[in-house]
Parts: C-alpha cells; structure tokens; sequence
C-alpha cells in the first residue's frame, strides 16, 4: 500500500493507492489545535505504507511534522517528497526558476499530461485558483493565479463594514440578498477568468478541473470541461511507481 498526502494551503488530503487504484479521499483541517493527535490516531487504524509521497504548498514545520510522524509510525518506510525542477515526466516547466512552481501545480500538470493527452488546460479550484496551459508535447505554458471563491468572500467580509461572509453555495442568477449577491458574484468571478483565460489563447484546449469547488465551477462554466480531483494525488504516484522522473 502507498500512502499519498497533499499539504495544502489550509487541508490535509489523503488516499492509500493499492495496485495503483486510489482509494476514497479524506480531509483534515490543519489549522485545529488537536490536528497530530487525530491524525496519527487515524494513520495507526490504516495498514502499514510501503512508500509514503507527500506534496506540500504549506509552510516547512508542518511538512517535518508529518514526515517525522510517518517514519515514527512505520520505520523503515521510504519517504518520497518530489520537488519541482525543470522537467519530469516528459513535462517541461515554463518557470526561469522551476523550483518556484507550487509542487501541486507541478504535479497536476505530469497527471494532466499522462492521463488526458492534448493540449491542455489544468485548473484547481481551491483556496487560490490556479491555471495552468500544457501542450501535447509536454510544453508548460505557464498559468494564472487568483483568490479561490472562500477568499474572496473572506476579503470581501474582512474589508467591508457591512457586507457577510456566508459558506453557502452559489447560483448565477442575479440576487436579492447581499450574501447571495455576493456568492453569485464571486462564482461568476472565477468562472469568468477561466473562460476568458480559455478564449484568450490562439487555440482550443480542453479543460481539466481539480480541487474542492471543481465540480460546483464544472456547473457553471459555459465550456464543457473533465473533473478529476486527484490529480495532484496521480502525480504523486508517478514518482512512487517510477525509479526516475523521465
């Protein structure tokens, strides 16, 4: 069994992969007091990994944390971190300094490239949005970056005297009530960006959705478009399934 973490900007996820088939993805909030304690509860009830991939975009304590939680609970267990770099996988990073890609970006896109061939266009919905432009040759374009729809209530709520934040989900219509307004708003927001970064391009690519708020953006979006919320996680099994990044 292969045990494949991705550290994100305010979750943990997890899934085991048994013969490369992933199995039902789980969530954690980092941000709780009591988050090692419930954690390495839940890692004592699974079956001792194998290997062990971790993708972090988090800050490096909490990435020690959890590699030295993971070698104290299985000892002797291989530890794989990738980084980004310049190439893998028959993807080229666009970057002048490769290794200031986010490494989920990174790994989305050697996913992206492996299992959807084609010009590609790869977009995580999560705390920020991210997109990313990879050709069918592996070429990385290059990306965009922007608030993720929590955020950009949150700015809103934090920044206003009198406009809420609400968690609740949005619609496109046009509303009657601030919170929805404001909901609505910012999901026509991003929805927004992803077409126009879509139509600015001298050619079609098709588009691949990841992250927490993908399949709600899939709803709303006026182009068609393919969720897979693992691709960071199908990354990651690359470097375990592979002895070089080729």
């Amino acid at each position: 069994m292969i045990l494949l973490v991705d550290i994100g900007n305010s979750r943990l996820k997890w899934t085991q992969a048994e013969a490369g088939v992933l199995k039902p993805t789980m969530f954690m909030d980092y941000r709780q007091a009591d988050f090692p304690e419930r954690l390495r509860e839940f890692w004592l009830s699974i079956p001792a990994p194998k290997q062990v991939a971790m993708a972090s975009v988090s800050e490096n304590a909490l990435t020690v944390l959890l590699g030295d939680m993971a070698r104290g609970l299985w000892p002797g267990v291989e530890l794989i971190m990738p980084q980004s770099s310049q190439t893998a996988f028959n993807v080229k990073n666009a970057y002048a300094e490769p290794e200031k890609l986010g490494v989920d970006r990174w790994l989305a896109l050697q996913a992206a490239h492996r299992y959807y061939p084609g010009d590609t266009c790869v977009v995580d919905c999560g705390t920020a949005i991210t997109i990313d432009f990879i050709e069918s040759d592996g070429r990385h374009l290059g990306g965009l970056i922007s608030p993720g729809l929590l955020l950009m209530k949150k700015s809103l709520a934090n920044n206003t005297a009198a406009l809420p934040f609400s968690e609740d989900q949005a619609e496109t219509s046009l509303a009657v009530v601030t919170a929805a307004a404001i909901n609505n708003g910012t999901l026509l927001a991003a929805a927004g960006l992803i077409e126009a970064a879509l139509v600015r391009q001298p050619k079609a690519y098709q588009l691949v959705l990841s992250g927490g708020d993908g399949e709600m953006l899939a709803r709303h979006l006026a182009v068609p478009s393919i969720v897979d919320g693992d691709l960071v996680f199908k990354g990651l099994l690359n470097y375990c399934q592979n002895d070089k990044a080729l």
